[in-house]
């Protein structure tokens, strides 16, 4: 693994944003390419780990030739490039760019002819005159390559950030969510969990999706803004429930047994109504209570964390195990963090990322693992990705992880296909990819 790349992606935003701030400046227009060497792990897997490193060397060193400036070349995931253009002077010539790139690249790293071709995906997000926000721009990139990895193509265009502001971009898509909702056009991904130590599988994390047909794939987080805006974060989350209990009981009559995670804003957390949709919604799909774990982030605690606890109690009551999200970034209180009933708690993958080159955040790490002790609370870590990770993680106590090194948020029918493929694995080191020398 790159070396230092766990805090890599913080040091992209940093640049991207500074990037960024600097086209406005000069009112040039920005574009981000994230470059995916999507099917590693089938290299990996088919032929051998010293085949995909061999790859992912081959694609820095080209990426870092192709550079026009220092400091624009990050590899932000195991197998995920981020470059940034800074100055585009024609947006009408990136779709060029980017297939020069591709035919470049691909040529690059041609192997013999025995061996699976690497397949290359490319998302593309532009911020024109530099008026958008790094986590804007990154957010239609991902979007796009999450477009490109389950199959739903389109023009480089409709993948591409306008040049309206954010708060117009949210106005526009009052209206095709209200209609995706109302036809229920949005679909749920799983994300797996399993067991730090035996790798056995634990549950799986339900994540909400939205593949708009004109627009790709729209980030959660604009999603749940747009949600939120137009008053129908309860509706949405209803939807998200129903989804995932029925998705549990097909599951089961098939003979799988998958606990399944879903996230409760916390916006609706204190809703006199929320634990009667949730009853009900598990009963008309027969799930019991604890097959369910209700994720409410730390950050949903702070406003009023009387009446948070108060909810939280009254679900756990009733059956629903409680798991806090986001674990050690919403600045929470001791004084009452004794009283919160929740079962789990998530560690940010933002300590995570960075574990194997921060002792800060191994301390960290370990503190919430004793915490998390004293009051019975087993711990999931996020954003998992490499053996060292993993190891680190055992070594602290950790119980269960979750992260791209394991599954990525896959639909159902792939998720079934994964887990199919995950047991019959006999270690960890068969899954994960082993550290690379670039």
């Amino acid at each position: 693994m790159t070396a230092g790349m766990p805090s890599v992606r913080d040091a992209f935003l940093h640049r991207l944003q500074e990037l960024g701030e600097r086209a406005e400046a000069g009112a040039d227009d920005l574009a981000l390419v994230l470059v995916d060497l999507s099917n590693l792990r089938h290299i990996n897997h088919q032929h051998a780990f010293s085949i995909g490193d061999a790859l992912l060397e081959e694609l820095e060193t080209q990426l870092f030739a192709m550079a026009t400036r220092d400091r624009t070349v990050f590899r932000i995931s195991s197998h995920t490039y981020a470059v940034i253009m800074p100055q585009v002077a024609q947006l009408a010539l990136l779709p060029v760019v980017i297939g020069r790139m591709r035919s470049l690249l691909e040529k690059a790293l041609e192997m013999d002819a025995d061996l699976m071709p690497a397949r290359l995906l490319f998302g593309v997000g532009v911020n024109r005159g530099g008026s958008q926000s790094a986590l804007l721009t990154l957010t239609a990139a991902e979007a796009h390559l999450a477009a490109l990895r389950s199959g739903s193509y389109g023009d480089l265009d409709d993948f591409l950030v306008s040049d309206v502001d954010e708060e117009t971009q949210l106005n526009q898509l009052l209206q095709p969510f209200a209609t995706a909702l109302q036809n229920n056009e949005f679909a749920l991904f799983y994300q797996a969990k399993v067991d730090a130590h035996s790798g056995q599988l634990v549950g799986a994390e339900a994540l909400f999706r939205w593949p708009d047909p004109k627009r790709g794939f729209i980030s959660p987080e604009l999603s749940i803004q747009v949600a939120e805006t137009s008053n129908r974060i309860f509706e949405l989350t209803k939807w998200v429930v129903h989804t995932a209990a029925r998705q549990h009981q097909e599951w089961f009559e098939a003979g799988i047994v998958v606990p399944l995670s879903v996230n409760i804003p916390p916006s609706i957390l204190t809703r006199p109504d929320l634990s009667a949709m949730l009853e009900g919604a598990l009963h008309i799909w027969n799930m019991p209570e604890a097959q369910l774990t209700l994720e409410i982030t730390e950050q949903g605690l702070i406003h009023d964390p009387k009446k948070a606890t108060k909810a939280m109690k009254l679900l756990r009551d009733k059956g629903f195990k409680i798991s806090i999200d986001d674990f050690g970034t919403g600045y929470s209180s001791l004084s009452y963090f004794h009283d919160i009933p929740a079962t789990e708690l998530k560690i940010d993958r933002s300590f995570v990322i960075r574990l194997a080159h921060s002792v800060k955040d191994q301390g960290i790490v370990k503190t919430i693992r004793e915490l998390a002790g004293i009051f019975d609370m087993q711990v999931v870590a996020e954003g998992v990705e490499d053996m060292v990770t993993l190891n680190l993680l055992r070594d602290l106590g950790c119980d269960v992880i979750q992260g791209f090194g394991v599954s990525r948020p896959m639909p159902a029918a792939e998720f079934v296909d994964w887990l199919g493929s995950w047991d019959k694995l006999e270690s960890f080191e068969e899954a994960f990819p082993q550290p690379s020398k670039v």
